[in-house]
């Protein structure tokens, strides 16, 4: 007698907890905005053997009224069209509710992308064509974890960067 009541306690349990997440999660489906990523600056950190290094931070603004966890994110970067490099960061932020976070994420590419890019920048100094701005496009995802959040979201952005942030040359 004793274990049937124990285990109709039980069954009780579940069935709140188990109401509890879908009301949770139709209030989260049905008002839940995607955040918005965009790059909020870019610049080299370094060159070691065969592999450059920068860091990306990106503005992450939360349009919700709860706060969300980001526990990972992943990357990629492509300039004028041409993939450049991939990174990954776990920032363990919380962007608060109706806020922002800047994130910095460490990017790395490869040696050949990296000569691709200087190949191309010197093109278009050959053919007096402006160097200043080059289009960009970010695309990955952001890591929510738990249980409460829709896990990983994917995110891309495109905008236009300044080379010369990129390169630390400035024309005049």
């Amino acid at each position: 007698m004793k274990y049937m009541e124990q285990g109709r306690i039980r069954r009780t349990a579940a069935l709140w907890a188990l109401a509890l997440l879908l009301v949770g999660c139709a209030t989260l489906g049905r008002d839940f905005e995607k955040p918005q990523v965009h790059i909020a600056g870019i610049r080299m950190l370094g060159i070691q053997g065969f592999e450059s290094t920068f860091q990306v931070d990106l503005r992450v603004i939360n349009p919700n009224d709860t706060a969300l966890p980001v526990e990972g994110v992943v990357c990629d970067l492509a300039l004028n069209g041409h993939h450049l490099a991939k990174g990954v960061a776990n920032p363990g932020a919380d962007i608060p509710a109706y806020g922002t976070v800047l994130i910095p994420v460490t990017i790395y590419t490869s040696l050949i992308d990296m000569v691709g890019l200087a190949h191309r920048l010197i093109q278009g100094a050959q053919g007096n064509q402006p160097l200043e701005k080059w289009s960009y496009a970010i695309n990955g995802q952001l890591d929510m974890g738990g249980s409460m959040w829709p896990g990983r979201l994917p995110f891309d952005a495109k905008g236009e960067i300044d080379i010369g942030e990129l390169t630390g040359v400035t024309r005049k």
